[in-house]
């Protein structure tokens, strides 16, 4: 799709699982995405061994790239979780391992790909390297044709995220807006939710569209390897956390999203991301409701 037109044809796009490593699985995901509508898909980039100790796996690589043109959609990725701009001891493995992935994003014709900020820490130096890494990977980036954004997370502010890429300033550096990672925030370190995103306005590239109930899961701090291990079924009977529920089946107020974004010519793609593979029969309702709610945000503008 002609991305001049986004703005009128919204793009609505989905995550494709960490469990759709298996080749049939991502077909069958793929297909099914097709039928629900959705125009563009974003992959995780360690769903699947593209990358071994910093180098790119060719074989892996060119069969993905296989899979993925059978289909007409339009994809971003999401950096593999393993990535730590501020771990400098091994600054140079997690270079090659961002080199690699955006690489890997010019050869499959991924963009934008997702960054997390995680915790601003306070260690200066490892702060300032950050802003470095950033900032040579942004020109990397450009020179490869590939947009780079990075995402707030449910523990830290969103501001720390807006300082970093407007310190930066690169055309290739923008910022993803992750609206449930931001509601999770919102209500732990009290502040405006809606104001929060207000402020991302002039360098907002993309949107992860999740949903919650704004219940901090305070292991999420304390004991991370506890929350990790946390039973879903649990978190979602009691609403704990980043549950990940698709976009408009929690408490996040996305006709006011909307309504925001209609002030602006948004031109990025609404990222449905959350636990498909537990949402498998609502996916066209998913993407309705998104097209809906953002045709509602322009009207009421």
């Amino acid at each position: 799709m002609d991305p001049s037109q986004n703005s009128i044809n919204p793009l609505i796009g989905i995550n494709l699982p960490n469990s759709s490593y298996d080749p049939d699985a991502t077909r069958h995901y793929l297909s099914t995405f097709l039928k629900d509508g959705f125009d563009t898909v974003e992959v995780c980039l360690d769903t699947y061994p593209l990358i071994v100790d910093g180098e790119i796996c060719e074989p892996w690589v060119a069969h993905l790239s296989q899979i993925l043109n059978e289909y007409p959609f339009r994809y971003s990725a999401h950096i593999g979780r393993g990535l730590d701009l501020r771990d400098l001891r091994r600054k140079d493995q997690h270079r090659a391992v961002l080199r690699a992935s955006i690489d890997i994003c010019a050869r499959l014709g991924f963009s934008p790909l997702v960054l997390h900020y995680e915790v601003k820490s306070r260690d200066q130096e490892a702060e300032r390297y950050f802003v470095e890494a950033h900032r040579e990977a942004a020109t990397y980036a450009e020179q490869k044709g590939v947009l780079i954004v990075v995402e707030n997370i449910e523990v830290e502010l969103v501001e720390p995220v807006i300082e970093l890429v407007a310190e930066i300033d690169h055309p290739s550096l923008r910022m993803a807006f992750d609206t449930g990672h931001a509601f999770l925030a919102a209500h732990y370190f009290k502040f405006d939710f809606l104001e929060s995103f207000k402020k991302t306005l002039p360098w907002l590239a993309h949107l992860h569209l999740s949903d919650n109930t704004g219940i901090f899961e305070e292991l999420r701090i304390t004991d991370r390897p506890k929350y990790d291990f946390l039973p879903m079924g649990y978190r979602f009977e009691y609403g704990r956390g980043d549950i990940h529920l698709p976009p408009t089946f929690g408490k996040i107020p996305y006709s006011e999203i909307f309504s925001i974004l209609s002030s602006i010519d948004y031109r990025g793609i609404y990222l449905c991301e959350y636990y498909v593979e537990r949402f498998m029969p609502f996916g066209e309702l998913v993407q309705s409701r998104i097209h809906e709610g953002i045709l509602a945000g322009k009207k009421g503008a």
